[in-house]
């Protein structure tokens, strides 16, 4: 790799893609200087894209924002400039993955995430949010008041390391970006709106705490908060805001926890924490008040464990990134480069006469739903006192490349033509029209024209007697739309339970009762173990709890190939709930093999006692691992009805063969 032919792309060597999106692509590089040691990330736009005067004011806008964050939560940002006509800037490279990645790596398998580690993910990202919240630049005195409006778990990096980063401040909104007095272009993720954002309220901090409370309830519960079947039920959800208490879909949630998601999540944004910071001194005082163990190296040990052969693969690769020799590539620059800095972008400046402005706003569906219907669909929703119309239009897209940030790219030729309403109404501000059935898709484009008169109108296409439906067959509109239709009529619905970290997701049927329940930390646990609660595997990952009925003793089994097993027996109790369990290294085995005869008739069945477990083995085998000792082994013939006892002694490292 050391004599391989890298690409030079100003003062950086780029060293491999890690996303390429259809705008933008990043890149991991190394700086071309005196700290040519340094891995930076580096985000790449497209040309096209960087000839758009429109992107190039977002992309200035981006820069206001984040250029001078300097937080140990936000990824922070070192540089910019143009290329080649490729605008790009250079920021922190996060080494880990983001909360997404976390969450998908878990449900494979079948674990969600430990509660105490989601609230101090979370807590983080209020600390990163709200130094964000109240930046004042130095240069002015000014308080900028950054609302970053697209937090999701895409837009949150876990590093390797235990670190917690806010990453992507590309659509935020600020006292210092244009959008303040003009039209801008707004990407965000429907999932994750707040209902004050369908009202059209002016949007404050409050907005992103409603997208964290989102995030932490997804976390706990280990699926989508806002899902249906299609986009528009989506809305409809976020628009009625009926949300369970995560403990109702995961009964390891404390209350307390509960009473600080819903209140984050409350669709009256006055009922909200007052800002991040406080919704923080909650979450910490919840965290060591429930799980005084806890240590931030925790979500280090988690995180390593996930994804143990990313990082030793990463560690193979930065490696071999060592062994380059820069020197050529420095020398390259210096010739070529007759301006090493380039100036920033020049803001682009439009027409300021025009009677109307128009703003696009793409929504990032985030992940694709099932198919509804044909047909194109727009939303309105009235609000008073406002002087422009927002559309939502919706056209069916073929699949193609994902961008940057997993959206795609569509083009509106006919966003302004009329569509024949049928409405109903669903709300004193909302109306429903219908002229087609919906297809869904992953992205939906809003247009905003602003005009001298009128309201800002939210127009639905669906079936007038959907709502009639609804009150007389919930069951029908439940799995047309995904929404459940009697929880939103205040009816009481049984929702099924899922297992805390450490339970897998098939352990877990019955909700467990949280007043009879304590925990148990194992330390020193790692992939290669195995963990037996009275002789049932439990699945375990480090720095998780496993919660354990009080007042019963329980025998832990800690089981390791080709090791001796560590075996404990323990008792919780209502003085003591909370229990860590160091499991010393596992001494190795003294193991000799064994193999059967070909002569036993089928079905025929060995049975051996180990040291804390009975071992069935179907015959006949060959060269199975046994610890040294004296044994009396057991062949029964269930079909037969027939048992034969053997004693045998295994020696280490010798090979036995059973008659």
């Amino acid at each position: 790799m050391s004599d391989s032919k890298f690409e030079r792309f100003g003062k950086y060597l780029i060293l491999d893609h890690l996303v390429d999106g259809g705008m933008a692509k990043i890149c991991r590089a190394r700086f071309l200087g005196e700290q040519s040691n340094k891995i930076l990330a580096i985000k790449m736009v497209q040309p096209q894209f960087s000839r758009d005067p429109s992107f190039v004011r977002m992309f200035q806008d981006e820069l206001s924002v984040t250029f001078g964050l300097q937080h140990p939560n936000i990824a922070q940002t070192y540089d910019y400039g143009k290329v080649n006509d490729q605008l790009y800037t250079a920021m922190e490279y996060v080494d880990g993955a983001n909360l997404k990645q976390f969450l998908d790596r878990l449900k494979e398998k079948k674990f969600v995430f430990p509660v105490e580690i989601s609230v101090f993910i979370i807590s983080q990202v209020c600390q990163g949010l709200n130094y964000a919240h109240t930046y004042t630049d130095k240069l002015t005195g000014l308080p900028l008041n950054i609302i970053h409006r697209d937090i999701s778990p895409h837009n949150i990096m876990l590093t390797y390391d235990g670190s917690v980063k806010v990453i992507d401040f590309g659509i935020a909104k600020s006292n210092a970006s244009s959008e303040a007095t003009q039209a801008g272009t707004i990407k965000g993720k429907l999932s994750y709106l707040a209902p004050e954002y369908l009202e059209g309220l002016e949007l404050d901090c409050r907005y992103d705490q409603f997208a964290v409370g989102i995030t932490l309830w997804e976390m706990l519960c280990s699926r989508k908060m806002f899902t249906a079947a299609n986009d528009l039920a989506v809305l409809k959800q976020i628009q009625a805001c009926k949300i369970a208490p995560p403990s109702s879909i995961n009964p390891n949630v404390p209350k307390e926890l509960d009473e600080i998601v819903m209140k984050a999540l409350s669709k009256d944004r006055s009922e909200r924490f007052d800002n991040l910071d406080k919704m923080n001194r909650a979450l910490v005082k919840f965290l060591y008040s429930k799980y005084p163990d806890f240590n931030p190296s925790d979500l280090s040990y988690f995180a390593q464990q996930l994804f143990k052969d990313e990082i030793k693969s990463d560690k193979a690769k930065f490696v071999e990134y060592g062994k380059i020799d820069v020197q050529p590539y420095i020398d390259d620059m210096s010739r070529t480069e007759k301006n090493p800095a380039p100036a920033a972008p020049q803001p682009f400046t439009g027409k300021t006469d025009e009677p109307t402005r128009q703003e696009r706003i793409e929504l990032d569906l985030g992940e694709p739903v099932a198919e509804a219907g044909e047909g194109t669909a727009s939303i309105e929703l009235a609000m008073p006192n406002k002087t422009s119309t927002r559309k939502v239009v919706r056209q069916p897209v073929n699949q193609g490349p994902k961008t940057l940030t997993g959206q795609k790219v569509v083009s509106v030729s006919n966003a302004n033509k009329k569509v024949p309403p049928v409405e109903r109404s669903i709300s004193s501000k909302t109306s429903i029209t219908s002229k087609t059935a919906i297809k869904t898709k992953k992205q939906m484009v809003i247009e905003t024209e602003t005009t001298s008169g009128g309201g800002v109108k939210i127009i639905i296409l669906i079936a007038a007697s959907v709502m009639g439906l609804a009150y007389f067959q919930p069951e029908f509109i439940e799995d047309l739309t995904g929404i459940n239709v009697r929880y939103l009529m205040g009816e009481e619905v049984q929702d099924r339970s899922i297992s805390s970290v450490g339970t897998t997701v098939a352990d877990q049927k019955k909700p467990m009762k949280k007043a009879e329940m304590g925990q148990l930390k194992i330390d020193g646990f790692d992939f290669g173990m195995e963990l037996y609660l009275d002789g049932i595997k439990r699945e375990y990952l480090q720095g998780a709890n496993v919660n354990l009925p009080l007042d019963t003793k329980i025998k832990v089994t800690v089981k390791k190939t080709g090791h001796k097993s560590f075996v404990r027996f323990i008792s919780l109790s209502e003085n003591n709930r909370v229990m860590t369990l160091a499991v010393p290294e596992l001494p190795r085995a003294k193991l000799g093999l064994l193999s059967s005869s070909l002569n036993y008739t089928n079905g025929s069945l060995m049975k051996i006692k180990l040291e804390d477990e009975v071992l069935e083995q179907r015959m006949p085998f060959k060269n199975i691992s046994i610890p040294e000792g004296k044994y009396n082994i057991t062949i029964v013939n269930p079909d037969l009805g027939t048992e034969k006892n053997v004693e045998m002694t295994i020696e280490e490292n010798k090979v036995h063969f059973l008659e």
